[in-house]
């Protein structure tokens, strides 16, 4: 554990332990929901259910990430105090904003150009006030900048190669229905959308250094089901899969392996960058 000004940082190894704690206590929640006469994967009911294979994945991964239990091991106390200043009771601002005896008086404030701002002050149809405003924004948070800043989770290279490629390996279900048909196919659609998921939840964890090992964690359990996913596929060479089919399903799959392990080591460095 690392020990900083503010917080005592977990590393991903701490994270690690964690996650694995929590999703072996919720582990009968997912037997529940997945139990049952007749049920197979919940990603095999949703085909029919949605228009495109791809909403077929971002339902399956939503409904994974509700299974994930995430935990922060301390409380920001800023932030709930700066809860206080935003949700007030609104007596006493309210009374100045309507214009009372509390409210700004010329003669005693100064100006009109110094009076408080309402509302209408912040309308403006001036594009070059707005473009200044936010590079003044970005020059100031340039020295904090990296390559995880204003990201989001559509721009994040493996975790899009990853949901594509499950939502590619569904398509099957039109073009080559017998592949469904074999419980060795059927796993590995299911070991391919857990890694999107990982990688889902691992982007939810966010880049704060506070939460940085999490991150980690879930992009390492990402990778262990690539790895995983990558051994089974070997056992589908020839049957059900065609040839050209396996290998291109094995060059995308080796490539997302390698892509992940980069993108850790890559946030390792970034996270001890920020200690």
């Amino acid at each position: 554990m690392f020990s900083s000004d503010h917080h005592d940082i977990w590393d991903e190894h701490q994270w690690e332990s964690h996650i694995n704690e929590m999703t072996q206590r919720h582990e009968h929640l997912r037997d529940l929901i997945e139990s049952g006469p007749g049920k197979g994967p919940r990603w095999l009911s949703h085909i029919k259910d949605f228009p495109t294979k791809l909403d077929d994945v971002d339902a399956f991964i939503e409904e994974e990430l509700l299974l994930e239990e995430s935990y922060f091991p301390f409380e920001d106390d800023e932030d709930a105090e700066g809860d206080d200043v935003f949700f007030n009771d609104g007596d006493e601002d309210d009374e100045g904003l309507d214009g009372d005896e509390d409210g700004w008086d010329p003669a005693e404030d100064g100006d009109a150009d110094e009076r408080p701002m309402d509302e209408d002050d912040y309308l403006t149809n001036d594009e070059d006030d707005l473009e200044s405003l936010f590079e003044d924004i970005f020059e100031e948070e340039s020295d904090d900048e990296s390559m995880y800043d204003y990201a989001s989770l559509e721009n994040i290279a493996i975790y899009t190669d990853a949901r594509d490629l499950a939502a590619d390996l569904l398509i099957f279900n039109d073009s080559k229905p017998h592949y469904l048909e074999h419980p060795g196919f059927i796993f590995l659609v299911s070991e391919t959308l857990l890694v999107s998921t990982k990688l889902a939840a691992a982007y939810s964890m966010g880049f704060d250094v506070e939460v940085l090992g999490a991150n980690i964690a879930y992009c390492k359990k990402a990778l262990d089901k690539t790895n995983h996913t990558l051994t089974h596929l070997q056992s589908l060479k020839d049957n059900p899969l065609s040839s050209s089919d396996y290998y291109e399903l094995h060059r995308r799959l080796f490539e997302l392996r390698n892509n992940i392990a980069v993108h850790i080591q890559e946030t390792r460095d970034f996270f001890l960058r920020q200690l």
